[in-house]
């Protein structure tokens, strides 16, 4: 780790020609640095490495409308009531 953050720049280059390494803590391994992956963006990735997960149905027009809020307050006033009335 210390190598790395004292020649990022020197590996993020290697890295950009091709290059992979694995990054350690006290000898234990906790981080790759590589290439990413050619024509393929971040988004694509992430589906594709199980990460994130697309929609069943992506069609938002089908979405049911918005509800008002019934309480008549924000979201930031609703929460530090909701503090206030705790009596940890």
């Amino acid at each position: 780790m210390r190598e790395l953050r004292h020649r990022l720049r020197e590996y993020l280059g290697r890295a950009q020609a091709g290059e992979s390494f694995e990054v350690t803590v006290f000898g234990r391994p906790v981080a790759a640095l590589g290439p990413l992956a050619a024509g393929q963006s971040t988004w694509a990735q992430l589906v594709d490495s199980g990460r994130v997960t697309l929609p069943a149905n992506p069609d938002t027009l089908t979405m049911p409308p918005r509800r008002a809020p019934t309480t008549g307050l924000t979201a930031t006033e609703a929460l530090l009531a909701e503090r206030r009335a705790d009596d940890r």
